[in-house]
């Protein structure tokens, strides 16, 4: 008895299923693809800027034509950017604030860059979520912040992966 290939390609599917240890009659399922869509507050994106990742956030607002007369912040806070758009500036400029604020906003599993450099500067673990509601301690990383200009903290591979 001779097979066609469809034959054979259709016993060697049923084959794989089955030594997959997939119950009968279940079918694989694909991950979910993440959707880089719609946009972001520059002013909520700035929220996590630190000032630790080497003039990446400046370089990305200077890409996306932002303007930043300060040299550091956005003029114009209320100003909606793809969420795209922010996606890029993580990855190509290297900007903490973008991944930070990606991660707040899909519960990416990647390290919180805010957190780390709230480490570095203060000394403490576990102030991301009181930074960004507490001026006092925002004010208090100021005060220190002064010591670490030429700081520049590297971004961690988890990071990029978890943006990809």
């Amino acid at each position: 008895m001779r097979l066609s290939r469809r034959q054979l390609f259709t016993a060697a599917t049923i084959t794989a299923f089955a030594s997959s240890g997939l119950p009968a009659g279940s079918v694989a399922v694909a991950a979910p693809v993440r959707t880089w869509s719609g946009g972001i507050e520059v002013g909520e994106w700035e929220r996590y800027y630190l000032g630790l990742d080497g003039g990446a956030h400046q370089k990305a607002l200077a890409a996306l034509g932002i303007a930043h007369r300060d040299g550091v912040r956005a003029d114009e806070p209320y100003l909606v950017v793809p969420v795209e758009s922010v996606r890029r500036a993580a990855l190509e400029f290297g900007d903490h604030a973008a991944a930070d604020v990606l991660r707040a906003r899909f519960d990416l599993d990647s390290p919180s860059l805010l957190g780390r450099g709230l480490k570095v500067v203060l000394g403490q673990d576990g102030l991301e979520q009181r930074y960004l509601d507490d001026p006092a301690l925002q004010l208090r990383y100021i005060g220190h912040r002064r010591r670490f200009a030429g700081y520049v903290l590297p971004m961690p591979a988890a990071v990029r992966k978890a943006l990809a």
